[in-house]
């Protein structure tokens, strides 16, 4: 069977940048790669053979990827890459047995009952009950939304497109804002804020509204300097920026957790969660999650973290590869063998 063979490769394949790792047996640790850039291979087959293959050690007979992007038939086109996986010419090119693909955040979800206490930064209060429905929201590329149900003693993932919500101004402040961000058809939906590329929309958004130019055009610079503000105890555009990001993921985590009554926790991941924890556990955003009347009180009773492990969704891979019975995931319509 396809699901029990091994060496397996691990992929999780951003927008941005190509993780991979590969798990030898179901017992042992998985062997870690460098990141790469995306944009430095023309296809995932060059980066799989340039990286992995090229090492040299035990060759993967399996892969199994994540990425954003919908599986169909023919396989998938990555939403913000210009890779596609296509299954005969994938195996072809690199030699691998079998492929299977997972939603690139519902393998961020396959990896909630494996992350243990240190690999998590609490929120304010809330309980994390047993067995039931976790969610997990992650702000980078894009905003990537899933859940993970409890059914009949097994892990559901769900994925889904809760990235895309609308998400609309609640002060005359933030109204003035909102007049300034650039749409997409229009819209204004949760990702063209609470991303990478929304972060460096808010902060022009917020300058704009004072009327000052912006100084700052990569979401990495805003951050670094709204932390030294912050650090300095000093508000300006940047802190301003980064203080209203976590509001609005405040919120959006908060209608999340109203969708899936999400008694098991909801949970942050990514890179811009870690890197801007101080606004996360000192700011709003608790306090927006929160803000959900007439259900404030089911809300402070549902715990929200960050998600500090290295790349969760190779963990969350690598307990499927590892223990594909304890998911309830349809891996026949996802896996093709050569």
């Amino acid at each position: 069977m396809p699901d029990h063979l091994f060496p397996v490769l691990l992929a999780d394949i951003g927008g941005t940048n190509a993780r991979f790792r590969v798990l030898e047996d179901p017992q042992t640790e998985a062997r870690i790669f460098e990141t790469v850039a995306v944009q430095d291979f023309d296809t995932i087959e060059e980066a799989i053979n340039g990286v992995v293959i090229a090492a040299g050690g035990a060759r993967p007979r399996r892969a199994i990827i994540a990425a954003a992007g919908p599986i169909r038939a023919d396989g998938m086109d990555f939403t913000n890459s210009p890779w596609e996986v296509r299954p005969e010419p994938f195996l072809k090119k690199t030699g691998i047995e079998a492929l299977t693909l997972v939603n690139d955040f519902a393998a961020q979800a396959l990896a909630l009952p494996v992350l243990a206490d240190e690999d998590l930064v609490r929120i304010g209060g809330g309980e994390v009950m047993d067995g039931r429905t976790k969610v997990v929201l992650g702000p980078g590329t894009g905003l990537g939304v899933g859940q993970l149900v409890r059914a009949d003693g097994t892990w559901v993932p769900v994925p889904g497109e809760g990235g895309h919500v609308d998400l609309g101004p609640r002060t005359d402040w933030e109204a003035a804002i909102w007049e300034h961000l650039d749409r997409v058809d229009g819209r204004v939906s949760a990702e063209q804020v609470l991303s990478g590329r929304g972060l460096v929309n808010l902060y022009r958004a917020v300058c704009k509204a004072d009327d000052t130019p912006p100084l700052f055009h990569d979401p990495s610079h805003v951050t670094t300097a709204a932390l030294a503000a912050h650090e300095r105890r000093e508000e300006d555009h940047t802190t301003l920026t980064v203080q209203l990001f976590a509001t609005c993921l405040g919120r959006v985590a908060g209608d999340m957790a109203l969708t899936a009554y999400a008694q098991g926790g909801v949970y942050l991941a990514g890179g811009i969660p870690t890197r801007i924890l101080p606004f996360l556990t000192e700011g709003p955003f608790r306090q927006s999650f929160e803000d959900k009347a007439p259900h404030g009180n089911l809300l402070r009773n549902i715990a929200t973290m960050v998600i500090k492990a290295d790349l969760p969704a190779l963990c969350g891979l690598a307990a499927l590869a590892r223990e594909p019975d304890s998911y309830a995931i349809d891996l026949a319509r996802r896996t093709w063998t050569v």
